[in-house]
This record gives structure tokens, C-alpha cells and sequence, in this order.
């Protein structure tokens, strides 16, 4: 049997046969894994990556794969469909459209969905290792030049969270005057309810509109469904609250409470509530609340 490796090595020789030039030229088999880390470290560590002081969305560990894969709210592994972080891609909503880094090629949107689809494996040493060669190009992306107008439509955007508290406060202060006139059994409208609840629904109308534009100018939105949901239930609420204030200065001018006023404005609260509090998660990440 010794005479077998001498008889490999002479007749690769005389076949033109380079162990060496092969390997070179063989290519390289990269895992989900490492091609998804790649995509993630190009085109979403600009504003979720571990080198970024102020992460959108609260979310900053793009690139450790493990850890995106255990979070439930965005990797369900093997269901893609059933992904938050797919959902996203799919829809173009992640990336933005004014991302630093461009929108993903579709080829780069079809290595998250088999990523998932295989079961979100991590990242192989080698490439987690290369994170120290990109970081000083991921720490200054370059800036977008966005047109007056544009600028204009993001800054005014802005200022829904400035207003936002003012008509949640009026409300919540309406919502506990009138509980106290139950309890003292008061059939007189309250003139501190009725000062709250006017004030609310004066508030409440640019606060909407301006959180419809903060949205759409693109000012750093997480889910698309947890968005969706708290544009329209913002927007209902503000609808309601209007009412509400309309019916009350109806029964201010009839002299007595009514108890559609009271179920309305019971209503309203929790409603106005909602909205906060998807707004609470929008603003400071999903898992804001896990204990």
C-alpha cells in the first residue's frame, strides 16, 4: 500500500494537476450566516449598528445575528412570512428611502429571506472578525442633501412630539374632573371638564396632522403595523375627542350632564391611552416594557 501516495503524487504531476492553484481558485462557500452579516454590516449598521450613539428605533445590534435571531418580535426562525425583519425588507420600509446606505438589491433582500428561512444561523468567526475593518466607515456615513422643501415637511414633523403630551395631559385631567363630579354626584356639567376638554380638542388637531407628516417625511418609523395602527387610532382618537368636546358644551348650555358625555369621554381616555402607548413603543423600541 506504500507504493500508492508515490503513484497519486507522480500521476498528478504528469496531469497538470496543482493542489495549490486549485485551492486558490476554488470559490469560496459562504454560509446565510456570514452573507446576512454582510448585508446588515453594508447597508443597516449605519443607523442600527453597535457604533451608532443614538440607534433608531432603540434597536443598535444589527450585526449580532444571535441576538436578532432570539428576539420574537423581529426573527421567527424558518417562517420568514411570519418575521417581523422580513416584513420590513419586503415592503421596502427598511431601509428607508432615505437611507445613507441606498435600498437593498433584490439579490441582497433574497439573503435575508433564506437567512430566516434556514433558521437565522450566526455568522462565522472570521466574518464577526472583520467588524474592526468597517467601522470607521460605518461611524460616518456620508449625509444626504435633501431639498429645502424637504427639510421644511421633517423639521415641522418633529414638533408632534413636542405637541403630543399637551392633548394626552387635557384629557386624562378631563377624564379624572369628571370622575370626581360621579363621585360627589354632581348632575351639573363641570366647568374644569369642559375647560380641558376644549382645550384638548383645539390641540388635538394639529398634533394629528403633524404626526401624520412626522411619518411620512420618514422620521425613523419601526414597524409598519405597529405604525399603521398608531397613525389610525391617534387619528380616531382625535376624532373623538372632538365630539366629545361638542357634546359637552351641549349639555353646558342645557345645564346638566348627560350620560352619552360621560361614556364618551370614558371612552375617549382609553382610547387616547392606546394611541400613547403604541406611540410609547414607536419611539422606544418594543421591548421598552420587558422586565
Amino acid at each position: 500500500m506504500k507504493w500508492l501516495m508515490p503513484a497519486a503524487f507522480f500521476l498528478a504531476m504528469f496531469s497538470g494537476f496543482n493542489p495549490a492553484v486549485a485551492g486558490a481558485q476554488a470559490p469560496q462557500v459562504r454560509g446565510t450566516g456570514d452573507e446576512v452579516w454582510n448585508v446588515f454590516a453594508s447597508k443597516c449598521a449605519g443607523c442600527h449598528g453597535p457604533d451608532v450613539a443614538k440607534p433608531k428605533g432603540r434597536f443598535g445590534y444589527v450585526l449580532d445575528l444571535r441576538r436578532v435571531a432570539r428576539n420574537p418580535e423581529m426573527v421567527i426562525p424558518y417562517r420568514p412570512d411570519k418575521s417581523e425583519l422580513w416584513l420590513l425588507v419586503k415592503q421596502n420600509e427598511m431601509p428607508p428611502a432615505n437611507s445613507p446606505h441606498g435600498a437593498l438589491a433584490p439579490a441582497q433582500k433574497e439573503v435575508i429571506r433564506s437567512w430566516i428561512a434556514a433558521g437565522a444561523p450566526d455568522a462565522s468567526a472570521a466574518t464577526v472578525d472583520a467588524r474592526a475593518s468597517i467601522r470607521s466607515e460605518l461611524a460616518s456615513p456620508a449625509p444626504m442633501e435633501l431639498a429645502s422643501a424637504d427639510r421644511i415637511l421633517r423639521l415641522l414633523g418633529k414638533l408632534h412630539l413636542l405637541l403630543v403630551h399637551f392633548p394626552i395631559a387635557l384629557v386624562v385631567a378631563a377624564g379624572v374632573g369628571e370622575v370626581l363630579s360621579v363621585w360627589h354626584r354632581n348632575p351639573l356639567p363641570s366647568e374644569s371638564v369642559r375647560y380641558c376638554l376644549r382645550l384638548s380638542a383645539l390641540a388635538v388637531i394639529p398634533t394629528v396632522g403633524l404626526g401624520w407628516l412626522f411619518a411620512a417625511a420618514g422620521n425613523g418609523a419601526g414597524s409598519p403595523e405597529l405604525l399603521t395602527a398608531h397613525r389610525w387610532l391617534g387619528t380616531t382618537a382625535a376624532v373623538w375627542l372632538v365630539i366629545t368636546a361638542v357634546c359637552a358644551e351641549r349639555d353646558a348650555c342645557r345645564g346638566a350632564r348627560s350620560h352619552g358625555v360621560r361614556l364618551l369621554l370614558g371612552s375617549g381616555v382609553v382610547i387616547t391611552a392606546l394611541a400613547a402607548h403604541l406611540g410609547g413603543l414607536l419611539g422606544r423600541g418594543a421591548d421598552f416594557f420587558t422586565y
